[in-house]
C-alpha cells in the first residue's frame, strides 16, 4: 500500500513504499525515529500528488531511472538517499558516458523526485549539479540524438489501403488517419472515447483530447479535422466506420479496443504499444519512396539517414505537412497543441530552408 513505512534491519534504516517510485531507502541519520507516523502520511500525499501530476509515460521514464541510480549507489555502496548533490553529480558524470543530454534531464528530476517524496532536500540548481549539466550540454550539445521520420501524405494513403478489409482494417485506418489529421500523440489516441467525437456535416469531425502531455490538468482541448474528397486520407469517414462497427453503449467506453482472432472486439482499451507496431511495421512495409525524405524534412536537424518510424510519425507527419504547405506557424501550434515555438519550429524549418533562400535567386538559372 503507499504510503506503508516499516523500520529495516539496523544499519539499513526506513523503508517507505511511494507507490510511485517503489520502495525507497532513508539511511539512518537522515529522519528522526520519532516523526515516523508523519513521514508515513507526507509520502503517501506525496505519492498521491505526483502521480497525478505526471503522465503515464513520465512515471515509467522515472521508474526506470531511480532504479539506475539506485542500482549505481549500491554498486558503490552509498546510499540513494543522501541528499548529496555531489554524489547526483558523481552519477550524471558516469552516467554522460552512455546517456543522452535530455535522458540524463530526466534522471535528474527523477532523483530529485524520489527525495522529495521522502521529505528530503535535493537542490537541482546546486553547483554540483548545475554546473556539470551545463559542461556536459556545452561538450555533447543538445541535439536529440533521434527524430521519428514523418509519414508523407503520399505515403499516409499506402498505408491506410494497405490495411485488410476487415474490423482489423477498419479500426487501423481510423488510427491512422486521427493521428495524422489531428497531430496526436500515440497516448492521445488510445485515450480517445466513443463520445469524444462529434461530426459536423459539410466539414469533417472534432476531437476533443480531455489530457494530454500539455495538458496534465485536463482541462481539454477540441481539434478539428477536415474532410477529404480523397477516400484514403479522409479521416471523418474512417472514424464514422469504425465507430458505426464498434457500436459503444456509452460515451465513456474507449474507442479503439483490441481485436481477438476473427476481428472479435475485447473491452479492453488499445495500448498504446499497440500503435507504435501499426505505424511501425506498416510503414516499413510500404516503404516512402523518397530517399531524401530524412535530409529534406530536418535540414541541418538529421543526424542519420535511417528511418525511424514510430506512433510519433503521425504527429510529424501532420506538421511536417503543414509547414510544407507554407502553414502559418501559430495555425500549426494550434493543431499540435505545442506549448513551446522552438519546438514547433522544427517542423519548419525545412521548408524555411529553401522558402525565399538567396542562392535561388544567385546561383539557380533563369529560364
Amino acid at each position: 500500500m503507499d504510503g506503508e513505512i516499516f523500520t529495516a534491519a539496523p544499519g539499513q534504516g526506513l523503508v517507505v513504499s511511494t507507490g510511485i517510485l517503489g520502495d525507497l531507502v532513508l539511511p539512518e541519520g537522515t529522519f528522526d525515529p520519532d516523526r515516523a507516523d508523519e513521514i508515513r502520511d507526507l509520502a503517501a500525499q506525496a505519492a498521491v500528488y505526483a502521480t497525478q501530476a505526471r503522465g503515464p509515460g513520465t512515471l515509467r521514464a522515472y521508474r526506470s531511472a531511480w532504479r539506475q541510480y539506485d542500482a549505481w549507489c549500491t554498486r558503490l555502496g552509498l546510499p540513494a538517499l543522501s541528499g548529496d548533490p555531489r554524489l547526483v553529480g558523481m552519477y550524471l558524470t558516469s552516467a554522460a558516458e552512455r546517456l543522452a543530454v535530455a535522458t540524463l534531464q530526466v534522471h535528474l528530476a527523477a532523483i530529485v523526485t524520489a527525495h522529495r517524496l521522502v521529505g528530503l532536500s535535493l537542490d537541482p540548481g546546486h553547483p554540483s549539479i548545475a554546473l556539470l549539466m551545463d559542461g556536459i550540454r556545452r561538450r555533447r550539445g543538445t541535439r536529440p540524438a533521434r527524430q521519428a521520420t514523418p509519414i508523407t501524405l503520399a505515403m499516409l494513403a499506402r498505408m491506410v489501403r494497405a490495411q485488410p478489409d476487415t474490423p482489423l482494417g477498419l479500426r487501423n485506418r481510423a488510427i491512422l488517419l486521427a493521428g495524422f489529421g489531428g497531430a496526436l500523440r500515440r497516448s492521445e489516441i488510445v485515450a480517445l472515447d466513443a463520445g469524444d467525437l462529434e461530426f459536423v456535416e459539410g466539414r469533417g469531425v472534432v476531437l476533443t483530447v480531455r489530457r494530454s502531455k500539455t495538458d496534465q490538468h485536463g482541462a481539454g482541448q477540441a481539434i478539428a479535422v477536415w474532410r477529404s474528397d480523397d477516400p484514403d486520407l479522409c479521416a471523418p469517414t474512417a472514424l464514422r466506420r469504425w465507430l458505426d462497427h464498434r457500436d459503444a453503449n456509452h460515451s465513456d467506453d474507449p474507442l479503439f479496443v483490441g481485436l481477438r482472432a476473427g476481428g472479435v472486439m475485447t473491452a479492453t482499451r488499445l495500448s498504446d504499444k499497440a500503435v507504435v507496431r501499426l505505424v511501425r511495421d506498416t510503414a516499413e512495409a510500404v516503404g516512402d519512396g523518397d530517399p531524401g525524405l530524412m535530409e529534406r524534412t530536418f535540414g541541418s536537424l538529421a543526424v542519420s539517414a535511417t528511418r525511424s518510424y514510430s506512433g510519433h510519425s503521425l504527429r510529424a507527419g501532420l506538421a511536417t505537412a503543414a509547414a510544407e504547405a507554407e502553414a502559418q506557424l501559430h495555425d500549426v501550434m494550434r493543431q499540435t497543441r505545442h506549448k513551446s515555438v522552438e519546438v514547433a519550429r522544427r517542423y519548419m524549418r525545412s521548408a524555411d530552408l529553401w522558402r525565399n533562400n538567396v542562392t535561388e535567386k544567385v546561383i539557380r538559372p533563369r529560364p
